[in-house]
């Protein structure tokens, strides 16, 4: 017979912290394939941990064939220190530096650990949404790479989460998905996978969490690992890998587009002044296409994110 359990799973570090994963998972009455999701490996993405956790909480043994494991919060620390993007003990984005390392830093061995929860999946999905700085309009993304067995899996992940957008990215793309979660489960635990992000500015909304919903059990009927009937989704739009602009300077800045919107290369994505108001520099964007994220907030750093841009497909 099937069960539902939780636990708590630690690790010490060489940093001295200790570092541990909520698990949540549901093992079916009946066999079948396994489904790992991950969510908060950015800790201040919380329609996605909230979703997670409400997916365990609705799901009995009884309509799940195989097992979802669920790591809730990847990113406890940055969760409970509301640290966006970074982890609080080494200031590193977990999602630049997978697979990690045993013996690294505390997010190296952060990846490296949820990459041990990983292996052994037959499907893998990492929930995102815009952190508290970051606006976007919902998407997913999936790596590909040489086996297009594992490319064509991973597709369907993105497609039937039912977002409008799916980027896809590659190694040595125009963004480098090199130390993603997605591309190294896909590449080196040769398991499908596809982050999502649904949710904007750091906020916890009941329509983020419904659509998270919606493409979580989604994505499980797929793959059959619930019972039921799969929904159709709308096709979404395809986006050839994402431009990623920044400032050149630090100073306030003035946001010229919209998520959402569709930009031509060399289109003005926002204007950047200084302390005074004295104008800087104007910043465009360097591809055909669509914003999919925004920086929100108006105070940028030397080298600051200022958006992502989905590449159209000539």
């Amino acid at each position: 017979m099937g069960e539902k359990k939780t636990e708590i799973i630690r690790f010490e570090t060489p940093c001295g912290r200790e570092l541990f994963f909520p698990v949540a998972t549901v093992t079916g009455n009946n066999p079948g394939p396994a489904a790992v999701i991950t969510a908060g490996v950015h800790g201040c993405e919380y329609p996605g941990i909230v979703s997670a956790i409400r997916l365990f909480k609705e799901l009995t043994p009884e309509e799940v064939n195989g097992s979802v494991k669920i790591v809730t919060i990847t990113s406890t620390a940055a969760f409970e220190e509301r640290s966006m993007f970074v982890t609080p003990y080494d200031k590193v984005n977990p999602n630049r530096v997978f697979p990690g390392r045993a013996d690294g830093s505390y997010s190296e061995v952060l990846t490296y650990r949820a990459m041990e929860l990983i292996a052994g999946a037959d499907y893998h999905m990492d929930l995102h949404g815009g952190d508290m700085v970051e606006d976007l309009d919902p998407f997913s993304i999936y790596h590909r790479g040489d086996s297009k067995e594992l490319n064509d899996l991973s597709y369907e992940i993105a497609h039937y989460y039912g977002l409008p957008n799916v980027v896809v990215t590659e190694k040595g793309g125009l963004w480098p998905d090199d130390g993603t979660t997605y591309a190294n489960v896909s590449e080196r635990l040769h398991i499908p996978s596809a982050i999502v992000e649904v949710g904007a500015m750091g906020v916890l909304d009941e329509p983020s969490v419904q659509k998270h919903l919606f493409g979580l059990k989604n994505v499980l009927l797929k793959f059959g690992t619930l019972k039921g009937e799969v929904s159709p989704v709308t096709p979404p739009e395809i986006f050839e890998n994402m431009a990623w602009v920044y400032t050149g300077q630090k100073g306030i800045f003035y946001m010229n587009v919209k998520v959402g919107d569709y930009v031509k290369k060399g289109d003005t994505i926002g204007v950047l002044e200084d302390y005074f108001g004295n104008y800087l520099e104007t910043v465009a964007s360097p591809v055909d296409g669509k914003a999919l994220f925004l920086t929100g907030n108006p105070a940028m750093k030397e080298h600051g994110l200022v958006a992502g841009i989905g590449v159209s497909e000539k």
